[in-house]
């Protein structure tokens, strides 16, 4: 089920956290980042293997997110844990590998193409 939001100025349909399924080509989610830590390389400190995410969207619905090591430097200065984003284009896996964090049946894997909008506390 999609719910409609103002982002931008227009009318964007979003769907629910509780809905996204493989199936769906094209989810576009507003969420809050209710959790983020980094999964560091323990040979190099500073070198993070990636960025895990807890979200949550209004309906308290949440999912996990991860952001891999090749994307974690575009991401790194965009994404902050309490902020509120618009996310759409993004890889949906089941969750089934550790740390699982939700127990939502699958979870999301940012890649290239993912966009994130910052958005303001209002908008969620």
């Amino acid at each position: 089920m999609a719910s409609s939001s103002a982002v931008g100025g227009s009318r964007e349909e979003t769907d629910r956290v509780a809905d996204v399924r493989p199936a769906k080509l094209r989810c576009k989610l507003v969420v809050a980042v209710v959790r983020l830590y980094q999964l560091l390389n323990p040979w190099i400190s500073k070198d993070a293997i990636s960025m895990e995410l807890l979200l949550q969207n209004q309906e308290e619905d949440c999912i996990h997110c991860s952001i891999g090591r090749e994307h974690v430097g575009a991401y790194k200065s965009v994404i902050r844990e309490n902020g509120i984003y618009s996310m759409k284009n993004f890889v949906i896996q089941r969750n089934i590998k550790p740390p699982r964090t939700t127990p939502h049946e699958f979870k999301l894997s940012v890649y290239g193409k993912t966009e994130v909008m910052t958005l303001a506390s209002n908008k969620f």
